[in-house]
């Protein structure tokens, strides 16, 4: 594992360095690397998918560690590094844009159980949202983020920071704040703390694309109602969502920010039902 003076010699001897835009910092404290491996339950049976290995702080022990292991890197300089890391011990290394990649090019015997990562606060919700619909019966997820973006995961109905991210882990699994991780475990040492959090799935849940996409409609249009937010996609007419919001014994005027995670999913649940038949009543 990794120490400061160890990842400053990396990067000289690849030529690497951390590009701000990509928001780039490498992990160089080798407690908090085996806390994140440990947290993550890797074993010799455990696929794991890792997003944004850089320079591979995670990457050159959990490759030892995981049945299947595939890395996905949108940044190419990384390459003869993360070969040496990641290929040569029997993972796959993909060079991609994770928003842009495609699990389908995942054969099954790689399709992750666990999914690590280092995310930068920049892409955190849409790799957060995109992980939970590509992978749905993924069991844990371990990431590591900015401590200022907690609120953005763990918040509750009727805050500001309230919205998409919050629910749909909140409906997909078990969320905990693991520990803090200071500036000075990274080179370069970024500008905030930061945080790991583990998401352990529900047992029986998986989270559908639709789902996602219902959950971040009703939030599309923050200040307006659920019936005007939902209806401007042109899925579900006004009268199907009002007919819905009754069922459920709410108001019409109701907002996504006034609802709790199971109180969206059960309104998901009921429109998608009913979203064919009855537009007056459910």
């Amino acid at each position: 594992m990794m120490n400061k003076q160890e990842v400053l010699s990396i990067m000289e001897q690849y030529g690497l360095s951390a590009t701000k835009s990509l928001g780039q910092n490498f992990l160089c404290n080798e407690d908090v690397i085996g806390r994140i491996l440990d947290l993550a339950e890797i074993s010799e049976k455990t696929r794991v998918l890792e997003i944004g290995p850089g320079i591979g702080a995670l990457s050159e022990e959990a490759v030892k560690r995981a049945g299947k292991y595939v890395a996905v890197e949108i940044d190419t300089s990384f390459q003869e590094r993360l070969d040496s890391v990641i290929t040569e011990q029997g993972g796959r290394v993909i060079f991609q844009d994770y928003l842009a990649f495609s699990a389908s090019s995942l054969s099954k015997e790689e399709m992750p159980e666990v999914v690590i990562s280092n995310l930068p606060y920049y892409v955190m919700t849409p790799i957060m949202l995109k992980v939970m619909g590509d992978f749905p019966s993924c069991r844990k997820m371990v990431y590591m983020v900015e401590e200022e973006a907690l609120d953005r995961i763990f918040t509750k109905p009727g805050t500001k920071q309230y919205g998409p991210l919050s629910v749909l882990t909140d409906l997909f699994g078990a969320k905990k704040k693991e520990f803090v991780v200071e500036r000075s475990s990274f080179v370069p040492p970024p500008n905030t703390t930061s945080a790991v959090i583990t998401i352990t799935r529900h047992e029986g849940q998986e989270m559908e694309n639709e789902c996602i996409s219902f959950v971040e409609s009703a939030f599309a249009l923050r200040r307006k109602t659920l019936v005007n937010s939902l209806s401007s996609k042109g899925k579900y007419s006004k009268e199907q969502i009002a007919a819905a919001l009754r069922a459920m014994e709410k108001k019409e005027t109701t907002r996504a920010e006034e609802m709790t995670p199971s109180d969206l999913f059960m309104l998901y649940e009921i429109l998608e039902r009913r979203k064919d038949g009855n537009q007056h009543g459910v």
